[in-house]
């Protein structure tokens, strides 16, 4: 579908591709608009308003997401990734590119009185090879979430994408540690932990 006539029709039949792996048990990681179909139901359930991404990389799901959220705010640690975005993005007036490394600029960004509460923070920020940066470390998760703790009052649900690496690839977590992580800050009293579609949910418990 490189002709871009066809654009538009590729992320629905990525994500009607995602669907007949599934009956057939044949899933393994899901495209990107199956992703941003799963981060706008997230937000639905819990009332997130404001969405913090980290890993712009082309953009793709920050342009999807914008007309859900009052807010998005996307960090990308690769230079020249980022201005892309911030030309792609620049028209959108409730949209933020913020270049810099996902450990220092969440927290930067949840000491800003201004982003607010009802946050739904999308991880996706880590190393996937060639054309994506690397920091301090090649996955984030386990600092971010601690940072992500501090402010929990205001989160409303918490996305980490590519659980099926953590373990496998160098320098990531095991799975068993971002878990243990997961369920010391967020106590499921308050706050609901699933895998399902390749990603770790961590949502707020509306309680009535």
């Amino acid at each position: 579908m490189n002709n871009p006539l066809y654009a538009p029709l590729v992320g629905p039949v990525g994500h009607v591709v995602d669907m007949a792996k599934m009956l057939t048990f044949r899933y393994s990681n899901p495209h990107s608009y199956t992703k941003y179909r799963q981060i706008v139901a997230v937000a639905r359930r819990t009332g997130a308003r404001v969405l913090v991404e980290t890993g712009t990389f082309r953009g793709v799901t920050t342009r999807r997401c914008l007309r859900h959220f009052s807010r998005v705010y996307t960090i990308e640690l690769d230079h020249h990734l980022a201005q892309e975005a911030k030309t792609r993005l620049a028209r959108f007036g409730n949209c933020e590119v913020i270049e810099g490394d996902a450990s220092q600029e969440v927290k930067a960004l949840l000491e800003r009185p201004d982003v607010g509460s009802d946050i739904l923070l999308f991880l996706d920020g880590h190393f996937s090879g060639s054309g994506t940066a690397i920091g301090e470390q090649a996955e984030p998760a386990l600092d971010v979430i601690e940072v992500i703790a501090r402010h929990k009052s205001r989160v409303a649900a918490i996305i980490i994408d590519d659980f099926r690496e953590f373990g496998t690839q160098t320098g990531w977590p095991a799975k068993s540690e971002l878990l243990r992580a997961i369920e010391t800050s967020f106590p499921q009293r308050d706050f609901q932990l699933m895998i399902h579609l390749d990603q770790v949910l961590v949502m707020r418990r509306l309680h009535r």
